[in-house]
């Protein structure tokens, strides 16, 4: 009785252990950053997008947000990326009515980087107090997206007319938590070995992923990939019950013996 007990507390802690790192979602802090905090009417200038405190195994590889800013006050020149990331294309990777951008990274990003670079250029007409925001930002590590903190950077335009000082944007989800409806994409993990000696078949199929995973940042989609959690659960759950039966044979076998 104390072995079938403790057998049974052994595979509740594996189930438990399993299911953690499962759900465990990615994490970093994204800042915005620039030279100066005043600029003239007609300058030019530019942010950096800084990704930090990274907490994920693999390391990020995508990047979905929302970046807003005064239209009347300021325009946008280009979003570049930076350190391998892919630069923010208008009508392919970024959509200038509502501001939805999404990069991703040629590997993993594993420690501090700035990841993008806005240029702005500062209108004749600008208001006095601006701000520069990054908003419901979304990342992954190829395994399930999580939403984190917003983003933002106030400016001061010498001489620009008279304005209230603009204030942050609410957040949608102030706690790091995966995003409890991730879009669908493909299950390919960049940066992964091929065989020394692909076949066409395979060729074939690498470039069906590649086109799939240009056709989803298209789309405004961030890749992710990874085994579900209901599937682990379920291949722990049969481990058990094997285990369990397994040992009660065996105990049936040692009492035939013993007689």
């Amino acid at each position: 009785m104390k072995k079938t007990v403790k057998l049974s507390i052994i595979m509740l802690l594996v189930v438990i252990c399993c299911s953690g790192v499962v759900q465990a979602a990615p994490g970093c802090d994204i800042s915005l950053e620039v030279s100066n905090s005043e600029f003239n009417k007609n300058d030019t200038f530019s942010v950096d997008v800084k990704m930090s405190n990274i907490v994920s195994e693999k390391g990020i590889i995508a990047l979905e947000a929302i970046l807003e800013y005064d239209k009347d006050s300021l325009t946008l020149i280009e979003i570049k990326g930076q350190n391998d990331w892919s630069s923010a294309v208008k009508d392919l990777s970024y959509n200038e009515e509502t501001g939805k951008l999404v990069i991703d990274k040629d590997g993993l990003a594993k420690s501090d980087e700035v990841i993008l670079k806005i240029s702005f250029q500062v209108k004749e007409n600008s208001k006095k107090n601006l701000m520069i925001t990054l908003k419901n930002i979304k990342i992954s590590d190829t395994t399930v997206p999580a939403t984190i903190k917003n983003a933002y950077k106030n400016i001061t335009i010498t001489g620009g007319e008279e304005n209230p000082v603009p204030t942050p944007p609410a957040e949608e989800n102030p706690d790091v938590k995966p995003d409890p409806t991730p879009d669908q994409t493909q299950n390919t993990t960049p940066g992964q070995t091929t065989n020394p000696t692909p076949d066409k078949n395979t060729n074939k199929t690498s470039n069906n992923n590649n086109t799939t995973q240009k056709e989803n940042m298209a789309k405004g989609i961030i890749p992710h990939a990874g085994i579900g959690s209901k599937i682990l659960i379920v291949m722990v759950v049969v481990a058990i019950v094997g285990a369990i039966v397994f040992y009660m044979k065996i105990k049936k076998v040692n009492k035939q013996v013993n007689r």
